[in-house]
């Protein structure tokens, strides 16, 4: 089969079949091992501390999530090769929620067989939660505006996450919450607890920032559990011993959970829940909704980078969503798209979705058969694991991202990450907010609202008008200050659209601004604060007796400054900037009572231009012709035998569409010419011309120009230098356009 083409499975080749399988089975296979390291560390921080003596619980938690997640978001993402399973930015907010209900449930005098049952509960919700709220983050296809949140402050939440999981090692390691005051702790410990832990999470540190290789993290881990093993033997403990010291999980049946009972025996699931614990934590379990959230986007974006796959942010969304209310059903613990074992599973050799399913299965038969085997992991490697995830996060937004980001933006991330540090994770959050409304403030109130600027002398509406029409409004293009306008507008910028014109009407001296367009095509929206702005606008230009023009209002935003009484203000409103410009040319040349021929009729148009005998000999080969409002002049397609002179009234040039449908491209009042260049290029018309109001032209048709040329030359030589200056002055006003424009 050619590349590029499709065919049916049974046309693949029987050899590259079994080749994929192997490749699959081979990924899945290596995944299923990291996942199950990753499970054990991430569901031991959970439970340390306070909740250590429940150790044995957080790991069939975690692992619940990796056969549920990894098996979904194996069947439903949009990249074939993506692994799921809990994640360690998530988790260190999740430790922080299970912690604090701990704490709120002592505090209301629970008893143990209530403590733990609400943790689980509340481990489980929160799983519920955030399955729901991503899910319908995907539905909504609201996913790709979680990149609009500034990167530094991205930065410092996730630098904060780094803390957080140090935090947790060395509260699993030592059963006491980070602090100066704690550090002493370390000294106490058996070196055994802590030389493995502090070697894995070094080493893998080191691996994954040089040689930067998919087996670097296992091969370490491997290297970890081996160490252990041998230093044990090296000190003469046995694996009781180890066990007794804290440095082996407890030996128990880890069973899957089922609800309601959460892998607790009956008397215990009958015990009381506090709610009022769980509801008191409830924003934190949004915090870890908000972590997973960005963390999905993020790592999403890079594993399709990474793989050349085509990501669909809203549909792996919905996958993760899928697979949290799926894993909190069950009693498992928040999990989502894995960059580092993604990309595992692809180097490993996968080649499709079945690598997901293989691992997922897999971790499924670890823990329904070998549940003791989580007994065997030494608890130091899980911590090393644990420093290293926080490291890495540490040195990425802490060190790499020092060349990535100005000085103002780079002193946020260890701001955010100084405030969780020091006043917990919701404070954190909070700096986070209110440092994006900073700086959108700041940075966006920075970007001018005001995309171009105009006058009635470098941008014209498409009405094309006589020579001595468009010399007048050249002439006085300083009556008109207009201003194409972009973005979203809020009060900084609005405002700073008054200072502008206050500055203008104080600098215009003897000319004064009669108009004053704002267009809004290019705009986004506005909020209710913009509406004061305008009111002052208003007042200003009555003030200085001139008119305020808006064009192209959006219409929400339309519909704001009608429930605001704003458009009530004598304000000018046109549905595009041509319609408003083709009105304002229209007030500045009538208010002119030196428009040559603007009401002296077509002689005294044409007067400027010719002798009197060549305007007598050229009306006389004029044919007169009326047209009624929609009827045509002439259509595309026909030859192009004359050319016509308006009179009065007015035509425009009309494209067809495929559709039926039909746009004007401009229009041509009294004193233009219209139908010259197919005449002068002998070829057919490109577009329909009709009339747009009762007209009247004159047409000359080729028959009678090529009588006039050999019959009168100097009329004939005349009436061309007319056309030149027509075509010229047509040439002019474009060229004033593209300055303006550019």
């Amino acid at each position: 089969m050619k590349p590029g083409t499709t065919g049916s499975v049974s046309e693949v080749p029987p050899s590259s079949r079994i080749a994929g399988l192997l490749g699959d089975l081979t990924g899945g296979a290596v995944s299923t091992l990291v996942m199950l390291c990753y499970a054990m560390s991430l569901g031991t921080m959970i439970f340390s501390a306070d909740l250590a003596r429940y150790a044995v619980l957080g790991v069939p938690t975690a692992l619940v999530s990796c056969v549920v997640t990894a098996l979904v978001i194996a069947l439903t993402s949009s990249m074939r090769l993506n692994i799921g399973g809990p994640d360690s930015n998530a988790t260190a907010f999740l430790a922080g929620v299970a912690a604090g209900v701990a704490s709120s449930v002592r505090a209301d005098g629970g008893s143990p067989q209530t403590l733990l049952l609400t943790v689980l509960i509340a481990i489980a919700l929160c799983s519920i939660v955030t399955g729901i709220v991503l899910y319908a983050i995907g539905s909504s296809k609201r996913s790709r505006s979680l990149q609009f949140l500034p990167y530094p402050v991205v930065g410092g939440f996730l630098a904060g996450t780094g803390y957080l999981l140090l935090a947790g090692a060395f509260r699993v390691l030592t059963g006491e919450p980070l602090h100066w005051r704690t550090l002493a702790v370390l000294t106490h410990l058996h070196w055994l607890a802590w030389t493995p832990a502090l070697l894995v999470g070094a080493l893998s540190t080191l691996l994954t920032r040089t040689w930067k290789h998919a087996a670097a993290l296992p091969l370490v881990l491997a290297f970890g559990i081996a160490l252990f093993y041998l230093l044990l033997h090296a000190a003469g403990l046995s694996i009781d011993d180890a066990r007794g010291m804290g440095l082996l999980l407890p030996r128990a049946a880890l069973h899957l959970p089922r609800l309601p009972e959460l892998h607790l025996p009956a008397p215990l699931a009958q015990a009381n829940i506090d709610w009022r614990a769980i509801g008191a934590h409830f924003p934190e379990t949004l915090v870890v909704t908000s972590a997973s959230a960005i963390t999905i986007l993020m790592n999403s974006t890079a594993i399709g980078a990474a793989t050349g796959e085509d990501v669909d942010l809203n549909r792996e969304m919905r996958a993760a969503g899928l697979a949290n209310v799926a894993s909190g059903l069950l009693g498992g613990m928040v999990g989502y798209q894995s960059f580092n074992r993604s990309m595992l599973n692809a180097r490993a050799g996968a080649t499709s979705r079945v690598a997901g399913v293989f691992a997922s299965l897999a971790c499924l038969t670890v823990l329904a058969v070998s549940p003791d085997l989580a007994a065997l992991f030494p608890v130091p490697v899980l911590v090393g694991l644990q420093v290293f995830m926080g490291l890495r996060l540490l040195m990425e937004w802490l060190v790499s991202a020092y060349a990535k980001l100005n000085w103002y933006e780079y002193l946020l991330v260890p701001l955010i990450l100084g405030v969780i540090a020091g006043y917990g994770v919701i404070a954190g959050v909070a700096a986070g907010v209110v440092t994006a409304c900073v700086m959108f403030t700041l940075l966006y109130g920075r970007v001018s609202c005001i995309r171009m600027e105009f006058d009635a002398g470098t941008r014209t509406s498409t009405v094309e008008r006589s020579i001595e029409e468009t010399q007048q409004l050249h002439r006085l293009g300083a009556q008109v200050c207009g201003m194409c306008l972009q973005g979203f507008l809020f009060f900084g910028t609005a405002n700073s659209i008054l200072q502008r014109m206050r500055v203008r009407f104080a600098a215009c001296g003897s000319a004064p601004v009669r108009f004053v367009v704002l267009d809004f095509a290019s705009t986004h929206g506005m909020d209710a604060s913009v509406s004061i702005s305008f009111v002052k606008l208003r007042q200003l230009c009555a003030t200085m007796d001139a008119d305020l023009v808006l064009t192209a209002l959006p219409p929400r935003s339309r519909d704001l400054l009608m429930k605001t009484g704003t458009l009530k203000l004598r304000i000018h409103e046109f549905e595009t900037l041509d319609a408003g410009l083709e009105w304002v040319e229209e007030q500045v040349l009538a208010s002119n009572a030196r428009a040559p021929g603007r009401d002296g009729g077509f002689a005294a148009t044409l007067a400027p231009h010719f002798t009197a005998p060549a305007l007598e000999a050229l009306s006389a080969r004029l044919e007169v012709r009326d047209l009624e409002a929609g009827q045509p002049l002439f259509l595309r397609g026909e030859p192009g035998d004359a050319l016509y002179l308006v009179e009065r009234g007015r035509v425009a040039i009309s494209l067809p569409l495929g559709d039926g449908r039909s746009v004007r491209l401009r229009s041509f009042g009294p004193g233009t010419v219209v139908g010259e260049m197919a005449v002068y290029t002998q070829q057919r018309r490109s577009a329909d011309v009709l009339a747009e109001a009762p007209t009247r032209v004159r047409r000359l048709s080729l028959q009678a120009l090529c009588a006039l040329e050999q019959e009168d030359p100097m009329t004939a030589q005349q009436f061309h230098r007319f056309l030149v200056k027509v075509i010229a002055s047509r040439l002019a006003v474009a060229d004033e356009a593209l300055r303006a424009a550019y």
